[in-house]
């Protein structure tokens, strides 16, 4: 019996303390944690965050493919380094593992890609503390008082807490400035317009991309998986003159199957009647100089031409219209813009009020005596301007010239055969009102800074249609497949530390390495190099192979798929010639490609038309510039010219002013831009004072006036612009 009253007794204060223990944790408030806005300039232009990296894993990998692609050294070529490192420690670190867990992370940088223009933000739960964690990362830097702030100062990070964040970046300048904008509340967690595209935002995704449109609208992605690809998805808010906002009722497009295969750029509209684009039109012009053309339509050229052109030409017209760039030959492309025919009526016939008086040509191109008419159609993505005029397959074109009407007319390859292409118009919503494809940089509708972002990206393609009032739908398409992997599991608890001292393991001098892609596992392995020894680390720490090569790695290794079978090669040159290795560490036929000069330039590789048709591109000491496929023989057409003893130290490609240029830097500095060819494409006056064949980076303007050069010079980098004669 006292048995029996010893337990209820034990059961009834065990309760009790249950009771008591809820009510107190249920009482304590939830722990405080910083956020990562507070410590972001309004100023800021492209904002990358995270939600925890737990659940982050296909995301991680999506952004990181994409940094891997960037064509120049940017900001956030800085950002991939961080954002790996903090991977690393998730997974190597349990404190690391468990804020990263449940914290949110953000990077943002401003629109001119400074690459030291950036930091990086990583929300603290209240009773952690920064230095705490920086031991494992950046420990004993020098401290200094700057605002009643410490901040860290190292050669290549700075770090400090603010605002119950961690905060990182390059240069202690621009955590001076965080620090100056969140003093005066002048941050992204004050900005209204952010947060109104940041809360619509998807909340079971982790990672999202914040771009800036313009001053100050802003637009929040991010990516959705599909079997074709990767899209970027985001709603805006709906409001006049937003770049790639333009949106009308959804109808069928058919213009892919006029274009030809080499069109680079469209901008479609299309809808089930004109009417309802040209009010979208008007629309989205009104409060601008340019709503004249819309609202007036062709009525002023009716009068002048004494007969009723506005009644005559809109009868004509379907819901289909927009612009597009071709490619006519190397380094050369035109705008055209269409107009969609409803029906079988003769336009032509309509439109001889406004042709130029000629004979009936045989190719079907009118020249327009009155091509400012035309501007009222014009989509307002391109300029395109209407000189010649022809109606083919259902449609009405205009160009400046007759050479891309002519390749509409005479290639039987169109644009809905391009593989790149089927795959966007796969993953296109039928709902949607506008699709625009873009397989070059000669427009950006897109924020300057988000256009970076994805510049690694060969093709793209946008969306938009209207699928909720006041807000429109944005879907990016890019070609970026993500393998499904296993969630990261938490690394066991960390042993205690080992009191007996150990000597760090020396690293050979000279060695270097680089992280490189398996492209049967997408996972991430380790390329080696020291001296002659070439060795692959996999992603499990194991060596997969080990080579002698004929010396040190010049520059960067480059992967390729030389093959065109998804299999991925490394190339790279040493001081006897270029290699390109399959991922067993054998050599592709042809290769290496030795010189009887040594090489002095790291290898470019050049694939100008994103076919995989590779150049292979690369300096030697007798003067020569060299440019060879992915077979080992020169290619065909190549005409360089030595026009100076220098010895070339680096080489670049760029396209400016819609040609693509090589650019060659001397150990002396000078520069020269060629063409595609090899040949001269002017002659430059730049000079590149005190450059150590490092980092180079082409900025590409609208001329080369406007275009300026990036470079290292070994204690910090200068920027130029170029001068040509």
């Amino acid at each position: 019996m006292n048995t029996k009253r010893v337990v209820q007794w034990f059961v009834v204060g065990l309760a009790i303390a249950l009771i008591v223990f809820a009510y107190i944790q249920l009482s304590q408030p939830p722990t405080e944690k910083g956020n990562t806005f507070d410590t972001v300039p309004a100023s800021a232009a492209l904002v990358c965050s995270f939600d925890g990296f737990s659940s982050a894993t296909d995301e991680l990998h999506f952004f990181n493919t994409i940094l891997q692609n960037v064509k120049t050294p940017s900001a956030m070529k800085g950002w991939q380094q961080v954002l790996t490192q903090l991977d690393s420690l998730r997974t190597t670190d349990r404190k690391w593992y468990d804020l990263l867990q449940s914290s949110s992370v953000s990077f943002q940088t401003s629109d001119g890609i400074n690459p030291n223009n950036w930091s990086v933000s990583i929300a603290l739960p209240q009773h952690e503390t920064a230095e705490k964690l920086m031991q494992a990362w950046m420990p004993e830097l020098p401290k200094r008082d700057f605002k009643g702030v410490s901040l860290y100062v190292g050669a290549t990070s700075s770090w400090c807490e603010l605002q119950n964040c961690l905060v990182i970046s390059p240069a202690a300048a621009v955590l001076e400035d965080v620090i100056i904008q969140s003093d005066k509340n002048n941050v992204l967690s004050s900005s209204e317009p952010f947060f109104k595209a940041f809360d619509l935002r998807s909340k079971d995704v982790p990672l999202h991309i914040s771009s800036r449109l313009n001053e100050p609208d802003w637009i929040t992605l991010e990516p959705v998986f599909t079997s074709d690809g990767t899209l970027l998805n985001g709603f805006l808010p709906v409001k006049q003159m937003q770049p790639a906002a333009l949106c009308v009722s959804p109808g069928e497009m058919t213009i892919q199957n006029t274009l030809p295969e080499n069109t680079t750029f469209l901008d479609a509209i299309h809808s089930p009647a004109f009417d309802s684009t040209w009010i979208t039109l008007v629309n989205y012009y009104r409060g601008t100089p340019a709503e004249m053309y819309w609202s007036q339509a062709w009525q002023d050229l009716g009068d002048s031409c004494q007969c009723d052109l506005n009644d005559i030409l809109l009868n004509w017209r379907s819901g289909e219209q927009g612009v597009a760039v071709i490619e006519i030959k190397d380094s050369l492309s035109e705008a055209i813009a269409f107009v969609g025919i409803a029906d079988s009526s003769n336009v032509i016939e309509l439109l001889k009020p406004i042709l130029s008086n000629q004979a009936t040509p045989s190719d079907g191109i009118y020249s327009i005596a009155l091509p400012q008419a035309f501007l009222r159609n014009t989509m307002p993505s391109l300029n395109v301007e209407s000189n010649f005029v022809m109606q083919f397959d259902g449609f009405l074109f205009s160009a400046s010239s007759p050479t891309p009407l002519r390749s509409i007319r005479s290639n039987s390859n169109k644009l809905r055969a391009k593989n790149d292409f089927a795959s966007f118009e796969n993953q296109a919503s039928s709902s949607s009102g506008r699709f625009v494809y873009q397989a070059n940089n000669e427009v950006m509708l897109l924020p300057a800074s988000l256009s970076t972002l994805l510049s690694g990206c060969a093709s793209h393609s946008i969306t938009t249609e209207m699928s909720q009032p006041g807000r429109v739908l944005l879907s990016i398409a890019l070609p970026v497949r993500i393998k499904e992997s296993a969630p990261i599991q938490a690394p066991a608890a960390q042993e205690p530390p080992d009191t007996e001292e150990k000597a760090d393991e020396p690293k050979p001098a000279g060695e270097r390495s680089w992280t490189v892609m398996n492209h049967n596992t997408r996972e991430k392995e380790t390329l080696r190099n020291s001296d002659k020894t070439l060795e692959l680390i996999g992603s499990d720490g194991k060596s997969l192979w080990s080579i002698e090569i004929s010396g040190p790695i010049i520059g960067d290794v480059t992967q390729i798929d030389a093959l065109k079978n998804n299999k991925l090669q490394l190339a790279f040159t040493t001081q006897s010639g270029v290699y390109i290795l399959d991922r067993n560490g054998k050599s592709l036929p042809g290769f290496p490609h030795y010189t009887k000069a040594p090489t002095t330039s790291p290898l470019l590789v050049a694939d100008y038309d994103n076919t995989k048709k590779y150049r292979l591109i690369f300096a030697c000491g007798d003067g020569l510039l060299l440019n060879i496929g992915v077979d080992g023989n020169t290619t065909s057409g190549w005409r360089y010219i030595n026009t100076t003893s220098e010895k070339i130290i680096a080489v670049k490609t760029q396209k400016i002013a819609s040609d693509d240029v090589i650019v060659t830097v001397s150990e002396q500095g000078s520069v020269q831009l060629l063409k595609r060819t090899g040949e001269t494409k002017v002659a430059c006056k730049s000079k590149l004072n005190g450059f150590d064949g490092k980092s180079l980076d082409i900025i590409a303007g609208s001329d080369f006036a406007s275009t300026s050069i990036v470079y290292s010079t070994g204690s910090s980098a200068k920027t130029i612009q170029l001068e040509v004669e």
